[in-house]
């Protein structure tokens, strides 16, 4: 009984309850503040990471921007075209392709006093810009910009991400967020001459509000992405600032910033509240919850992090985040083989796929292609998509070059094969240059450079090759800007260096004498003769080739006014087929001349038909002239048989790669004939270029060539010459 008053109500209350209760209210409430304080911490780890983020989306969107620029102000076409105030070309290069391609809103160019030469702005009301509520802040920043240009002669440091200066801005344009970038329009051969700070200036605008905010939160996830001028938050938004250069605040963007925390303690506080006496349950079920929000969180950010750096359409590392890998490889000396190589790959063609198939078609190739790339990169090496076409990857652990050219040959075996497109089948061809560092100690911008150097290489060779980078290589760009420079000089002096040889043709089958091909030959003063596979593509790549072809078209002609009742050729570049004045060019050739058109065959190359209905037309032009049409080195290219019978040519040029071997392989004689079979059937004559001996020629007469031509008749001769063959050839007439 002694016990009684120990066990009693108020003395358990107070001695054993009370105290439970105090200490479980007491870790409820401290659990509770706990848990309080955990929600507010990852709700503020959350709004900071976002807040850096957006910052980020607005600073690479920035440097993105005057990027883009630069992909048409550093290009001598450009800065002749704006000079020569060609508002088609401008209106097309410097305003619907950086819209179309860049997503830019509005696109300005000034002349050197400032003066507004052309505008171009989107046909859509929400991007309607008057240049006039513009002007201030473009101005400002195209008189930074000349300053610029004057103070470093338009130069910027080695390794700059940017190849010229620039300025660009953040502002309000007519009440709305923009970024405003200018950029000077300058030459990318530095033949042409300008005075720094009076240079043309593209000036480019992009909003940031519109298709901006909705693009930026979806891929961002930022929800109810907004801008307003006025710093006035709703339910707890987060925001962030937007200045200018002279750290102005111009506006604010608002957006319901992902609060995990928060989110958990909503879920959770009823329970917490209506289950105070299972708090170790709740604290662990808490807790649960907690990491799974977390690993979401953890999750987006590894997402939104792998979206910043990869491509979206391949979903390769993009050149920001290779450009990482590269430096964390060259930092490590931890390699079992310290060579490294890094590879330039640059899809042959590709303009022609997305100009035939669409940017549709052009997708579905880039994304087989890195497919394939993945599948045959090398452990612990990567490859990353850095532009339109073209790829960058780099092998570690390389031995030596030949190991590099190694898998350059595996690259091609497996690569090369070709890709269905919407039904048909578009071959692969890839040119690659490979730059290789045996000891690791190159940087990584000279690794690239040579890569680049060893892709124009590869390029110049005829693509679809590998060429590795040579210290030789510097001196032939070296070279290549002299013949450049030179050719530009010739051409501007009169084209006095310039002469053509002629090659003959002969009809089967008894090889009567058909025609000339004629050929561009340079004699330089100093260098001599200059291979036409050196000065040709130079002056395709330039532009020069149009004023060749004028020169070659017309000295072709009046030199074949000698030669009565033999026809001559003359090779058409792509470059002049699109000229849009190239017919009415050579109808006043000819009628300045006096040249009889049906003599006249004008020789292209299978790519024009890849330009559609505006080849066609071209083509249907020219033969109302009278001329005749003729497809040269056909079966090197990806042309249609099903276009080609449509089209309206004469002569198909079987190219010499199928004749080299026609008298030993039975594979390329069937070939060959049935190429014939084809053009007699849609009613075209078949001419065999490269032929060498009797015994090819008479696998041609078998197989019913109808011409041929080839050093086994003659090389390319001069006109004088050509006069002794033409005049054998009446001779022998007259005596049948």
């Amino acid at each position: 009984m002694q016990f009684h008053g120990f066990f009693s109500n108020k003395n358990f209350v107070l001695t054993r309850t009370l105290p439970a209760v105090i200490c479980a209210l007491l870790l409820n409430l401290g659990g509770l503040g706990l848990l309080y304080w955990t929600t507010q911490e990852a709700d503020r780890v959350a709004y900071e990471r976002q807040n850096h983020l957006f910052e980020r989306v607005i600073a690479d969107l920035r440097n993105q921007i005057a990027h883009d620029q630069e992909s048409v102000t550093v290009w001598d076409d450009a800065l002749n075209a704006v000079r020569a105030g060609d508002e088609e070309w401008i209106e097309w290069n410097l305003g619907i392709w950086m819209q179309e391609y860049f997503d830019h809103n509005a696109l300005f160019v000034l002349a050197p006093d400032d003066r507004l030469l052309h505008a171009y702005i989107v046909d859509d009301p929400q991007y309607a810009l008057d240049y006039s509520k513009a002007e201030t802040t473009i101005l400002h920043l195209v008189d930074i910009l000349r300053t610029r240009m004057r103070e470093n002669d338009g130069q910027l440091d080695a390794g700059a991400y940017l190849q010229t200066p620039g300025a660009v801005d953040v502002a309000l344009v007519d009440g709305r967020p923009t970024i405003v970038s200018a950029k000077a329009i300058v030459s990318d051969s530095g033949d042409i001459a300008q005075v720094p700070g009076e240079e043309y200036v593209f000036v480019s605008v992009r909003y940031l509000d519109g298709k901006f905010l909705t693009e930026t939160g979806r891929k961002f996830l930022f929800d109810g992405l907004r801008f307003s001028v006025i710093d006035r938050t709703q339910d707890h938004e987060a925001s962030n600032r937007l200045v200018d250069m002279n750290s102005q605040t111009i506006g604010h963007f608002f957006w319901s910033p992902y609060r995990p925390g928060s989110a958990v303690f909503s879920y959770l506080l009823p329970m917490l509240a209506a289950l105070g006496l299972l708090l170790l349950i709740l604290i662990g079920f808490f807790a649960l919850q907690l990491r799974v929000r977390y690993r979401k969180q953890r999750l987006a950010e590894r997402q939104m992090y792998h979206m910043a750096r990869h491509d979206s359409l391949t979903g390769l590392p993009n050149r920001s985040c290779f450009n990482d890998v590269v430096d964390d490889v060259l930092m490590r000396d931890d390699r079992d083989v310290p060579g490294i190589a890094l590879l330039f790959i640059d899809l042959d063609h590709f303009k022609q796929v997305n100009d035939t198939m669409g940017h549709p078609g052009g997708d579905v190739m880039i994304r087989a292609v890195a497919g394939r790339l993945r599948a045959a990169v090398l452990p612990g090496s990567i490859i990353a998509r850095v532009g339109g076409d073209e790829f960058t990857l780099l092998l570690t652990n390389i031995a030596d070059l030949p190991d590099a050219e190694a898998f350059c040959e595996n690259l091609f075996a497996s690569g090369n094969a070709p890709v269905e497109v919407n039904g048909r089948l578009i071959p692969v061809r890839m040119s690659i240059g490979v730059a290789f560092d045996p000891d690791g100690n190159l940087g990584r911008d000279e690794l690239i450079r040579r890569a680049d150097v060893a892709l124009y290489r590869a390029k110049a060779k005829g693509r679809n090759c590998y060429v590795a980078f040579d210290p030789e290589m510097d001196a032939a760009n070296r070279e290549k800007r002299r013949i450049e420079h030179d050719l530009r000089a010739a051409l501007d002096a009169g084209a006095g260096q310039l002469r053509l040889q002629f090659q003959p043709l002969y009809a089967l089958p008894d090889e009567t004498l058909l025609g000339f091909e004629a050929l561009a030959r340079w004699e330089h003063p100093e260098l001599g003769d200059v291979r036409p596979d050196l000065f040709i593509p130079i002056a395709e790549e330039t532009g020069m080739i149009r004023e060749i072809g004028a020169w070659a078209l017309r000295s072709a002609c009046e030199a074949a006014l000698h030669w009565p009742g033999v026809g001559i050729s003359v090779n058409v570049s792509v470059l002049e087929f699109d000229d849009p004045d190239y017919v009415e060019r050579v109808r006043a050739i000819l009628n300045e001349t006096g040249f009889d058109p049906a003599r006249l065959v004008l020789e292209v190359t299978e790519t024009v038909m890849a330009s559609g209905e505006s080849s066609e037309r071209i083509l249907g032009e020219l033969k109302d002239i009278g001329v005749m049409i003729a497809i040269d080195d056909f079966g090197t290219g990806f042309s249609s048989l099903g276009r080609l019978r449509n089209l309206e040519v004469d002569i198909i040029k079987i190219d010499r790669i199928f004749i080299d071997q026609i008298d030993i392989s039975m594979r390329d004689r069937e070939l060959v004939r049935a190429i014939i079979e084809f053009a007699h059937m849609a009613g075209m004559e078949a001419t065999a270029e490269g032929v060498e001996n009797a015994s090819q020629l008479d696998c041609l007469r078998l197989i019913g060539c109808d011409n041929v031509q080839g050093f086994y008749y003659s090389r390319p001769i001069d006109a004088h010459l050509v006069d002794q063959l033409v005049h054998a050839r009446r001779v022998a007439s007259n005596a049948n």
